[in-house]
């Protein structure tokens, strides 16, 4: 079935969904104040060289600066490579591929000195407190094919299987290599003749010859050269088919995307439709509901089973869950189907959130060696529709999947949440009975230089309720013990956190407003502070 694309333009927003038989599998989200930054080209200057972490800090002109791993830094002995590569979809995608931490490097501050100006891509988005990565490898993706200047190396993508057609191309790829640099073969390029190939060597060599001539005459740091917006991204990385089209709801994107199709993809000219019909496109495609299921944490799958997906600074957990599923025959099969129905959720919706990093996957466990191995199976095998590059590990003694996923840019969630400012993101808050204790003993530390006086209390109502109905008598000592006058306030607009301490007439000291933090003695023990 011919895949559809769908294009959304909002006021302030691009939203792009790729449907494939009837089923939304990626989706894509851009601010236009906030467009991405992967595959543009800047130059930069070295600011501080890190040699204990083979490292260096570059200005590219972004808010923060941008990391450079040596690993990423171009250098004459650098072998050239072989070999399967990604389609090509970025330029993270397509960057040379880099050892682990183990590999030997030379010394970075033997290939990048303070001061030094160098042209760089970003290859990852600023996540976090972290800035852009980037690379001194620059990899301009084109229709058909990605040309990287600074590699000697010609590959095919992996996607294209058939072992005659990857054979083709690679030697019509090599005939047009051009003197410097190298090409990989992109999925797009099935079917391709030579005269399709050469125009894109063309192409590409001349925007690399183009921002070599700017890169020398602009003052770093600078930007050189701008990937392309979501929209015309989308329609050059993932129109493939003949028969895939594009459906637009907006008429200056509809033009715009036609202009681009014209001079660079004519064969799907035909194929671009726009959204006439009142009923919201992403609406009628089902696309709504799909962001929606995309936020949430908890995800239900058919059989009445579910998984939970956290994630957390290092890493993603998924956990699989029974749910209302409790099966037809014995007990191990019951685990085995929750498991494997689980692996097509788990592998969509790592595509569709586009979750990346390392992620942990935790099955319900499964006794049969033989049964952990099928399992495993089959998530490699649903991994592979994915464009994302991803490695997945055996089943762990402690009965967990390790597995990793290329990210390139924040997932999706990102841009479908934020942290929530009523618990600061912690995910949970503290109960009300230890909001309590801490409002009794400031009271106690407050009161014992202020005899005698009038005190006033304002909380949250949860909390002035809870103090009235259990904390009576403790409330009742503190006023025999101060010979003090307390009355609890309600303030409804506070944090539930959050009370206010106000002793007589002067006024709440500078320092009465308190969360509800206690001292660690008087917690029952040492705890980290907030």
């Amino acid at each position: 079935m011919a895949r559809v694309l769908l294009v959304n333009r909002r006021p302030e927003q691009r939203r792009v969904a790729l449907i494939e038989n009837g089923v939304t599998t990626e989706l894509f989200f851009e601010r236009l104040k906030d467009q991405s930054l992967v595959g543009n080209v800047y130059k930069g200057r070295v600011v501080r060289v890190l040699p204990g972490m083979q490292a260096a800090f570059v200005e590219v002109g972004l808010s923060r600066t941008a990391f450079l791993f040596v690993g990423d830094v171009a250098r004459p002995d650098q072998d050239d490579e072989d070999g399967d590569d990604e389609d090509g979809g970025g330029a993270a995608a397509v960057e040379p591929k880099s050892g682990g931490r183990g590999e030997r490097y030379p010394p970075i501050d033997t290939l990048v000195q303070n001061g030094q100006s160098l042209l760089v891509q970003v290859t990852k988005m600023p996540m976090g407190n972290k800035g852009a990565r980037i690379s001194t490898h620059i990899s301009l993706p084109g229709r058909h094919l990605v040309y990287m200047p600074t590699v000697e190396h010609v590959g095919v993508s992996r996607r294209i299987q058939d072992p005659e057609e990857r054979a083709r191309l690679k030697a019509m790829a090599l005939a047009a290599k051009p003197d410097v640099g190298g090409l990989i073969v992109r999925t797009a390029s099935e079917g391709l003749d030579e005269a399709a190939i050469a125009e894109d060597v063309r192409f590409l060599t001349e925007l690399w010859a183009d921002i070599q001539r700017r890169g020398l005459d602009a003052r770093a740091p600078a930007l050189i050269h701008e990937d392309l917006d979501l929209t015309l991204r989308s329609v050059r990385d993932l129109l493939t088919d003949a028969e895939d089209r594009v459906v637009v709801d907006d008429s200056d994107e509809l033009g715009r995307i036609v202009d681009f199709v014209r001079r660079f993809m004519p064969a799907f000219e035909g194929n671009i439709q726009r959204w006439d019909s009142p009923e919201p496109m992403f609406e009628r495609y089902g696309v709504e509901w799909e962001i929606t299921r995309a936020s949430r944490r908890k995800v239900w799958l058919k059989s009445g089973g579910y998984i939970l997906i956290d994630r957390t600074e290092a890493l993603t957990a998924v956990d699989v869950n029974t749910g209302r599923y409790v099966g037809k025959t014995n007990f191990e099969e019951t685990i085995v189907a929750i498991n494997l129905e689980a692996v097509k959720e788990i592998a969509y919706q790592l595509r569709l959130r586009d979750i990346g990093g390392i992620i942990v996957i935790d099955f319900i466990d499964m006794l049969s060696t033989q049964n952990q191995e099928k399992v495993v199976a089959a998530l490699v095998a649903e991994l592979a529709k994915d464009r994302a590059q991803t490695k997945v590990l055996a089943v762990s003694p402690l009965g967990l999947v390790e597995m990793t996923r290329k990210r390139v840019r924040n997932s999706i969630v990102h841009a479908l949440t934020e942290p929530c400012f009523y618990c600061e993101g912690k995910g949970y808050l503290r109960s009300i009975a230890v909001i309590c204790d801490s409002i009794l003993f400031a009271l106690h530390q407050q009161l014992r230089s202020a005899r005698g006086q009038a005190v006033e209390v304002r909380a949250h109502p949860k909390v002035t309720e809870a103090l009235v109905h259990d904390w009576e008598l403790e409330l009742e000592r503190v006023e025999t013990l101060y010979d003090a006058q307390l009355e609890l306030s309600v303030a409804p607009e506070m944090h539930l956190e959050w009370f206010e301490i106000k002793i007589g007439d002067k006024g709440a000291p500078p320092d009465s407003r308190r969360p509800i933090d206690l001292p660690p003695d008087a917690r029952g023990g040492d705890q980290d502070e907030d």
